[in-house]
């Protein structure tokens, strides 16, 4: 099975569900690169969709992608664009897929084949495990920098998700770029490989998983991690982030190493 859903694509393989975000040429109407993989109305709907294909036809999930980025955020110029009631609807159906993908009901592992960035970079945390390229890509989360405060239901995963070690450095002062071989040592990730092998261990990895709960025991996995990650869903109600400091137009904050 293989069906696209605008930079989506879905493909069926002996029962894992690949996501790929494709690396699609040219900007959206706002002026977004399609490439950046932000998160605005098109990316997260097409997501939603496959999702609800891989729930219903696959034993686990994988999502991975084309080009320089796995995702590199918040579609800040489609927020900078819209309404204030249209930028609370985008901000609340991010959370919502981010705290989706954090109880799935299937083991889902994130395939980094590029940067991981700002909502980016949570979202790549929301999955149960994560494998990174060794040689491109960075993991960096610029709030700080941005002059915004996460939304609480977005500060609850990445605790929930980061070494309490790396709370400080990622969450508050986004102190550097993080590399695979940082984030392996500090337990963020699972595995870091050279760019042409990630996909391939995040199928060895997935595969692995398929076995788990296999069958009518499987129902248990949502409900596991709903009881695991009560603190992210109870926070989904909590608000949208702030931008008390956010200058109209900046794209991204470079960290200081």
């Amino acid at each position: 099975m293989s069906e696209i859903f605008g930079d989506v694509r879905l493909e069926i393989r002996d029962g894992i569900g690949v996501l790929t975000l494709l690396g699609t040429e040219g900007v959206w109407p706002w002026g977004t690169c399609r490439q950046e993989h932000r998160w605005n109305p098109e990316m997260v709907s097409n997501i939603g969709h496959a999702l609800d294909i891989v729930e219903a036809h696959a034993e686990v999930m994988v999502m991975t992608n084309e080009g320089k980025y796995w995702s590199n955020g918040m579609d800040l110029r489609y927020l900078d664009s819209c309404s204030g009631k249209a930028s609370q609807q985008l901000q609340k159906d991010t959370n919502e897929l981010m705290a989706r993908i954090c109880c799935f009901p299937l083991p889902t592992v994130a395939a980094f084949r590029g940067h991981w960035c700002a909502a980016g970079a949570m979202m790549g945390l929301a999955f149960d495990y994560r494998v990174m390229s060794s040689d491109v890509g960075f993991f960096f989360i610029p709030g700080v920098d941005l002059g915004l405060i996460y939304a609480p239901m977005q500060t609850a995963l990445m605790k929930a998700k980061l070494p309490q070690s790396l709370h400080r450095d990622v969450i508050l002062f986004n102190s550097r770029r993080w590399t695979a071989k940082d984030l392996l040592a500090a337990g963020a990730i699972d595995a870091a490989e050279p760019l042409q092998a990630v996909l391939h261990k995040a199928l060895q990895l997935a595969t692995a998983l398929r076995s788990k709960g296999q069958g009518p025991p499987r129902k248990a996995l949502q409900g596991l991690k709903q009881g695991l990650y009560h603190e992210v869903l109870e926070a989904l109600s909590a608000g949208a982030m702030s931008f008390p400091g956010r200058v109209s137009g900046v794209e991204k904050a470079a960290p200081k190493l």
